[in-house]
């Protein structure tokens, strides 16, 4: 399933699956995290395009297939820092290959899963997460609309290929 006319999708769907399922195995969520998810994502941030760099000004900015930010890369690393376990040193290059970024792409979902579990008081559902991952609370509404709208649009035609 291509989204753009560049970039195939379908040739990350063995990466996206592989690490899905590792990071479900490892963190064991009651609803598992859907691959679909991932690719929707993963389209609606990058369009599917390893090299994508959010600003080519700012070497700091959102890089790789999942818009990873310099920022979130250290917390990753980051053995004294907001995550408890399953650290992952990347250097910021290395956000480039896509193995790499999906594998850190998830593994910064779980985070924003269990930061938008504290904030809403109850377990947060995935679709909920995404609006995490993609900074929707410190956004303008309409931004935010925008954000989940792409985001569902994409994931509206994985469900159309999965059912035809």
């Amino acid at each position: 399933l291509g989204f753009t006319k560049k970039y195939k999708g379908s040739q990350y769907d063995d990466l996206i699956a592989g690490w899905t399922k590792y990071w479900n195995d490892v963190f064991k969520p009651e609803t598992s995290l859907d691959p679909n998810l991932v690719k929707a994502l993963i389209a609606s941030e990058s369009g599917f395009d390893p090299k994508r760099l959010a600003n080519k000004k700012d070497k700091n900015s959102a890089r790789g297939l999942m818009q990873i930010t310099n920022n979130t890369r250290k917390i990753l690393a980051d053995e004294k820092g907001e995550l408890k376990d399953h650290y992952l040193t990347l250097a910021k290059e290395d956000l480039n290959e896509p193995s790499n970024n999906i594998c850190a792409g998830i593994r910064w979902l779980f985070r924003k899963r269990a930061i938008a579990s504290d904030l809403l008081k109850k377990t947060a559902t995935w679709e909920e997460t995404i609006a995490e991952f993609k900074g929707t609370r410190t956004t303008t509404k309409a931004r935010a609309k925008e954000l989940i709208e792409r985001f569902n649009e994409y994931l509206e035609k994985l469900k159309k290929c999965e059912n035809s």
